[in-house]
């Protein structure tokens, strides 16, 4: 697809300021003016198709969005709960361009804010996407931050601060006047949780010190029925997405006693919901645990699989297959 007209605007002349009111973005009752842009720029995330949201985190982010100097955002909470596809939509519904920047523990800060390359015979430090998007307004999300090496975000505490940054050619990069700025994470930051992410890292207090911290969870039971009667328009009888939703909330809790290797995620739950509206009429298979061991089962151990099972047979009513080498 072509760049149109109206995004090589947007790109060669800068953003288009624009308002739009907290029931646009939220469908809230409400006409509270909230900042954005004009339509139109190609790194403007997409909205996520019938996505409702809680009245607490959409509140919170009413609060955050409508301050002078709102700070970084560091929202931590379990795989799969939403974190990430919040700020999206947030950001879709304002049309605010988005950098997202992942890193992995081995990422060194010039992998992200950009390092010295070879131009036209001489040598000159070109900036990475970071510190464009931190010049021109764009959203900057630190995508599972948690996993980053600690100093990746201790080089970024200028840019967490709103600060001019000097690039080492002596180039002062300056911020735009007004940026959002969040993080999304498994934990706090601090090794909370690090029995179950393994994988993730503790920062300093001074890195910690410099976003507003958020926690997210899964969506209560009516929400995420929500989401899947918008998802599936119909496909999906109500009683079966009660019964589903009911299954992915024993699910979770199961992985908090320790009984399974990980919670069912918001994307599991609307897999589940797709394969079971493909596999309805199958006869060669039971489709209510064919759909579900495809969204999630046959990602966990047979055994577990098997408890799994009986969640579901409970909640649906409906007997569960065998599985091969389990006994019942």
């Amino acid at each position: 697809m072509g760049t149109t007209s109206q995004e090589a605007k947007n790109i060669d002349t800068g953003l288009v300021q624009a308002t739009y009111t907290v029931q646009q973005v939220f469908g809230f009752t409400s006409q509270l003016p909230l900042s954005g842009f004009a339509p139109g720029h190609p790194l403007v995330p997409k909205a996520t198709p019938g996505y409702v949201w809680e009245a607490k985190i959409a509140r919170d982010f009413i609060e955050w969005l409508t301050e002078l100097n709102p700070d970084p955002l560091w929202i931590s909470g379990p795989t799969g709960c939403g974190k990430t596809d919040a700020l999206k939509n947030v950001f879709a519904a304002l049309h605010i361009p988005t950098v997202i920047v992942s890193a992995k523990s081995s990422t060194e800060p010039d992998d992200i804010l950009g390092r010295i390359q070879l131009r036209n015979g001489n040598t000159v430090f070109v900036p990475g996407d970071l510190l464009r998007a931190y010049e021109k307004g764009y959203a900057i999300i630190f995508d599972e931050i948690d996993g980053y090496n600690p100093e990746v975000i201790m080089a970024c505490h200028r840019l967490l601060e709103r600060a001019a940054v000097t690039l080492d050619d002596g180039t002062v990069i300056n911020p735009a006047a007004r940026i959002y700025m969040a993080a999304t994470a498994n934990t706090r930051g601090d090794g909370q949780g690090g029995d179950v992410y393994t994988a993730t890292n503790i920062f300093n207090l001074a890195s910690l010190n410099r976003f507003e911290k958020w926690h997210m969870d899964y969506p209560h039971a009516g929400v995420e029925e929500q989401i899947l009667e918008n998802s599936f328009s119909g496909k999906l009888q109500n009683n079966i997405i009660k019964a589903m939703v009911k299954t992915a909330t024993d699910i979770r809790r199961a992985y908090q006693n320790g009984n399974c290797p990980g919670p069912i995620s918001i994307r599991d739950l609307l897999r589940w919901g797709r394969k079971l509206v493909q596999a309805w009429h199958r006869k060669d298979v039971p489709p209510l645990y064919h759909s579900f061991d495809k969204a999630f089962g046959n990602g966990v151990d047979p055994h577990v699989r098997a408890m799994l099972h009986t969640l579901i047979q409970t909640n649906f009513g409906a007997p569960a297959p065998h599985i091969e080498g389990i006994r019942p």
